[in-house]
């Protein structure tokens, strides 16, 4: 299996590169003015003024374009955080992807994939590929939770980061309600507390 590539690193310089980040650009635009119906590689041409040619030619649909997209706004911006205990890491993640969620091309893009991704299969199959390249990344904090002896074996990556992202999607998309930092907190603590439960115990002697 093929390690998930981090977002923003190891891309080509020089004009590829500022052509892609226009392209990215016009597309996350493209989402909050239009709606997922109305974004076309076209129209993100045309946007980004980049010849279609070179749009067709590098990201061939639409919804290749948009996991790009959204790759490229998770890696800048929901970097896997590093502040020394699982409490602090689960935190900052959860900060940090509330604040893209509530910005109008993160929700955008929240909008579109859970609008699209029941009734299209290539939808559904970009957003199967982020979250299987996002939660690879997130494996980080809990490998590093367990080398510091502040979780067990039993505590798996994806559950936990599930159950963290997941209230914070529930409010976004359903509810309505404010993800201000009182919730969040509220959430961490009990993904923290569920962890924690498995902690080694230490030695008495």
């Amino acid at each position: 299996m093929t390690a998930p590539r981090e977002v923003g690193t190891q891309r080509p310089g020089g004009r590829s590169a500022r052509v892609r980040a226009a392209v990215i650009a016009a597309t996350l635009a493209e989402l909050v003015d239009r709606g997922y119906s109305g974004v076309s590689l076209d129209s993100v041409s045309t946007r980004a003024a980049v010849h279609k040619t070179t749009v067709y030619r590098r990201w061939r649909t639409k919804e290749a374009l948009i996991l790009d997209a959204m790759l490229e706004q998770a890696g800048q911006t929901v970097a896997v955080p590093d502040t020394g205990s699982l409490r602090g890491d689960l935190l900052e993640l959860a900060r940090r992807s509330a604040q893209i969620q509530t910005s109008p091309a993160g929700e955008a893009v929240v909008r579109a994939v859970a609008g699209e991704a029941s009734g299209n299969p290539q939808m559904a199959a970009a957003s199967r590929q982020f979250w299987t390249e996002r939660l690879e990344l997130d494996r980080t904090i809990l490998q590093r939770a367990r080398d510091r002896g502040e979780i067990g074996a039993k505590a798996r990556h994806r559950p936990v980061i599930e159950a963290l992202l997941g209230p914070l999607y529930f409010r976004l998309l359903v509810t309505g309600e404010p993800l201000d930092d009182g919730f969040i907190e509220g959430i961490v603590a009990l993904v923290y507390t569920a962890c924690a439960a498995d902690r080694p115990r230490a030695s008495t002697g």
